[in-house]
């Protein structure tokens, strides 16, 4: 039992304090780290482009006779700065595709913390290539930068279909049956921790059934799980009021109880999706790719030619 809930990331632990306390870090562990690189690197966006905003909102052909034009142009001095900067965090997105494929770096980097970072850089990264074209895209570059737009955008919906298919907290894949076998450890977990009977846990299911439930098929399901997970905290709301009803327990016992019964909802509305998921997460990828391969292609034929010509060295 131990080695399933392990797979899921829910240890089986010995108080409800010590079980509230872990899904408590669980939540937040390194969410923090990804938070304040998250806040700096937008404070740091948010003020450049403030401090460069009377060149951007000048039109194009009066721009050369702006004092920060030299500065803030592409091939000006922050312009290649911002330009460095974003084609490197692009570059380093591939560090996620080289482990994923990569048997030497093996568990020795974190599947889930490495996906984090990948995104971390699909939006940062991004965002600093915008302020190098100077919010001006034209030619071969616009193929690049639409591209690049495309590859970050189908990531947020390639990231949703990720997470709806369970995983280990490697980040790797888990079966069927190990996905059934935990929803059977989580289900007698739940009535011997709580000493719920069978009558208590038909209820509970009861309260999560229009969450669980996917009466659609094909994109309809998918957009069905979407709509529900806009809604969740209302429905989390509604659901913990009802809970709440039919089982009186210590508000500790019953927020961990909540929080237990909250995740198999979730994982049995996984496990309801898992083909499609798959599926749909297969197709993605057909589209990512390709456009992934055309936006690396242009950006370093891009900056190629920018070396070449000696266009970045002149000022």
């Amino acid at each position: 039992m131990e080695r399933v809930l392990y797979k899921m990331n829910l240890p089986l632990v010995t108080s409800v304090k010590q079980e509230s306390t872990i899904i408590t870090q669980e939540r937040n562990g390194r969410r923090l780290i990804f938070i304040l690189l998250y806040l700096l690197s937008l404070g740091l966006l948010i003020w450049c482009f403030a401090d460069g905003y009377s060149y951007y909102t000048t039109p194009f052909a009066q721009r050369p006779h702006h004092p920060d034009y030299r500065a803030l142009r592409p091939a000006g001095s922050r312009g290649l700065i911002y330009g460095i900067t974003g084609a490197s965090m692009m570059i380093l997105m591939l560090v996620y595709s080289i482990r994923k494929r990569s048997r030497r770096m093996g568990r020795s980097i974190s599947l889930r913390s490495l996906l984090n970072f990948h995104i971390y850089l699909g939006i940062v990264g991004p965002l600093f290539v915008v302020l190098h074209t100077s919010f001006k895209v034209q030619g071969m570059v616009a193929v690049s930068f639409w591209s690049m737009v495309a590859v970050a955008l189908s990531g947020y919906s390639g990231r949703y279909l990720y997470l709806q298919i369970p995983r280990n907290i490697q980040g790797n894949e888990l079966t069927l049956q190990e996905i059934t076998e935990t929803d059977k450890d989580i289900t007698e977990k739940l009535k011997t921790r709580f000493q719920l009977k069978d009558t208590d846990m038909n209820r509970v299911d009861t309260l999560f059934e229009n969450f669980t439930t996917v009466r659609r098929s094909g994109l309809g399901a998918l957009m069905g799980l979407i709509q529900d997970d806009l809604m969740r905290w209302p429905m989390k709301y509604k659901i913990k009021r009802s809970m709440a009803r039919i089982l009186p327990l210590p508000s500790n016992q019953f927020n961990a109880l909540f929080a237990i019964s909250f995740r198999r909802a979730l994982l049995n509305r996984r496990i309801q999706t898992l083909s499609r998921m798959q599926r749909f997460f297969h197709y993605w990828h057909a589209v990512h790719k390709p456009v992934a391969i055309v936006m690396y292609l242009i950006m370093c034929l891009h900056i190629g030619i920018a070396v070449w010509t000696g266009y970045a060295w002149v000022h």
